[in-house]
């Protein structure tokens, strides 16, 4: 499959790396000061700055040792924030080492935290490289013959586009938001997706006809091919574009009905909040372990006087809810909660009755904000994902989710703290609406 490029290093990332690198001598790194130069001046050995800074180093090719020390400091520079030079950092690396995928998937990462779209999106197509089986999509021609199907990145819109679903199902959420633009714009539609999310796709409006992504098959009547995360690219959108303004998804009404009547039952004559939770994510994501909390970390919400805390959690265990000191604040839908051939239906139906979602970065938050249903998500301090956009609160996909950072060195169960006392702050009498 074609790929998009990740941007060559300007004169401009070439003296940021020097002033970097100047830095790092003048705080008695000299070895990693001078693997830096080596690495700018074998890109452009006119550059009369370069020698003007490092008079002294002889002119020498780089070695493996000094691109490694190069990605360091820029790994530094985008973990303090400092996402200009970062990118000026792994681009010039990238320059020599165009195969170092990891380099490219951090220049995408700062470039989107730069919230620079248009490059951050060109650049994060090197998550195909990431993903053990990329996307490929052929089709049949009119003699019944196979041939595979371009892929498109920017307009124009194409006449006929089947769009391939993401990577994880809160992808598929986050990005189907823009499904109903192609349809208004007149495209021919057609969208692979889990089969699990076919109910809850179907409350798009306009809602576009979805085929199961588990069962591979030719297909006829498509030009083209893109993927959700391609739209924004695709359909020319900045920032102001990329808000759910109006929710996009709708939760069932006679589900609604039935969870307002299990949740009262639940709730009872409690006088505080119903706060839905959700403490993991998918085990087998390769950040897991420092984007999920434990039901431990959460007690700080049960603390707030008449709290019911409703487990959204699918994986949780009786003995795990058992093993913890406030148990008894935690109710549970029951083992038909979400079950059946469609994903989220319940719990959709649930977060449009609950006070809050407090989760960790996963799919249920997608959900919510979705719904325009208050999320509050704790995100790890070290390499949160690329969307949230890093050392701010802020977000560009939702207007009713509030981003919880934990501190350096701090815990989960700090960030549940302080999200236990935003809510208690607010006047609930966990009513059901």
């Amino acid at each position: 499959m074609s790929t998009l490029p990740f941007g060559a290093p300007q004169s401009r990332d070439f003296a940021l790396a020097l002033e970097i690198a100047d830095r790092e001598r003048e705080s008695g790194r000299s070895d990693v000061a001078c693997g830096m130069f080596r690495v700018v001046m074998a890109q452009c050995p006119d550059y009369a700055e370069g020698w003007l800074t490092f008079p002294d180093v002889q002119d020498k090719q780089p070695v493996p040792a000094d691109f490694t020390a190069m990605v360091r400091v820029a790994d530094r520079e985008q973990q303090a924030a400092r996402f200009e030079e970062a990118v000026a950092l792994y681009r010039v690396v990238l320059a020599q080492a165009p195969a170092y995928v990891d380099g490219q998937a951090k220049l995408a990462r700062a470039l989107f935290c730069l919230r620079r779209w248009d490059e951050a999106w060109r650049a994060f197509d090197i998550r195909f490289r990431l993903m053990d089986g990329p996307p490929t999509v052929n089709a049949r021609d009119a003699d019944g013959q196979p041939r595979d199907l371009p892929r498109v990145f920017e307009g124009p819109l194409p006449t006929r586009l089947l769009v391939m679903c993401e990577q994880g199902m809160g992808d598929t959420i986050q990005f189907c938001r823009f499904l109903p633009r192609l349809l208004e714009a007149g495209v021919d539609l057609q969208v692979v997706v889990p089969q699990r999310l076919f109910g809850l796709l179907r409350t798009l409006d306009p809602a576009p006809p979805c085929l199961p992504g588990e069962v591979g098959s030719s297909l006829r009547n498509v030009d083209t091919w893109t993927t959700m995360m391609d739209l924004p690219l695709l359909l020319g959108l900045d920032e102001a574009d990329l808000m759910a303004r109006e929710p996009y998804l709708r939760a069932d009404p006679v589900r609604v009905a039935r969870w307002r009547d299990w949740l009262a039952g639940q709730h009872g004559d409690r006088s505080g909040p119903v706060i839905a939770i959700c403490w993991r994510g998918n085990a087998d994501h390769k950040l897991d372990k420092s984007r999920s909390a434990t039901l431990a970390d959460l007690a700080p919400l049960a603390a707030i006087p008449g709290a019911t805390l409703v487990c959204l959690q699918q994986d949780a265990t009786d003995a795990e809810i058992a093993a913890c000191d406030f148990g008894a604040a935690i109710v549970r839908p029951g083992p038909d909660f979400d079950s059946g051939i469609d994903a989220f239906l319940d719990s959709a139906a649930l977060l449009t009755l609950v006070d809050r979602l407090v989760c960790v970065d996963t799919s249920l938050a997608h959900v919510a904000g979705a719904l325009h249903c208050p999320v509050d998500m704790m995100l790890t301090d070290q390499w949160a994902d690329w969307r949230w956009i890093d050392r701010t609160d802020f977000n560009v996909w939702y207007p009713t989710l509030r981003i919880w950072r934990r501190e350096a060195d701090g815990t989960y169960k700090d960030v549940a703290v302080r999200i236990a006392g935003d809510i208690a702050a607010v006047d609930t009498s966990g009513a059901l609406p």
